[in-house]
């Protein structure tokens, strides 16, 4: 029984770990050699960015990689507004089981990206595409391989 509790719990960090990592996906692929400077100074010791500031780092990010118009910019910060507010709903409904958070939080992601894709132009699609694949290879060789599959790409 104890062992199943442990399994549980070491499955529900990986869950976060996972959706925190995913959240963040573009903005974990900047080489930080490059990274601004009010980035640099961050938070102390490593510390966690919150949500908000996760989601400002993105559309910053992408714009800077796929040189985003100020009505790109617009259209992504709403997506991420969007998709924030989805995330804090799932994780607050206590109704919905860790298995299905897991699943639908996957899914809110994968429209996320989706969604921000239909805002691109086919060149910073291309861009784009490469970043996700990327970011999928550098959590690959992190973990060894192991874990829950990422969201397939389109």
């Amino acid at each position: 029984m104890t062992t199943l509790f442990r399994r549980s719990v070491l499955q529900v960090a990986f869950l976060a770990l996972c959706t925190t990592a995913l959240s963040a996906l573009p903005a974990m692929a900047q080489d930080p050699s490059t990274a601004p400077a009010q980035d640099q100074a961050g938070p102390p010791n490593g510390g966690h960015r919150g949500s908000g500031q996760r989601e400002e780092h993105q559309v910053e990010f992408l714009t800077k990689k796929l040189n985003l118009s100020a009505d790109q910019v617009t259209q992504v910060k709403a997506i991420d507004d969007d998709t924030r507010k989805q995330m804090m709903a799932l994780r607050e409904d206590t109704s919905t089981s860790r298995d299905d958070k897991r699943a639908k939080m996957m899914d809110i992601h994968k429209a996320s990206q989706d969604k921000i894709r239909g805002v691109l132009t086919d060149d910073q699609k291309t861009k784009f595409d490469a970043l996700q694949a990327e970011m999928k290879a550098r959590r690959e060789s992190r973990e060894g391989g192991q874990g829950a599959p990422p969201p397939p790409q389109q």
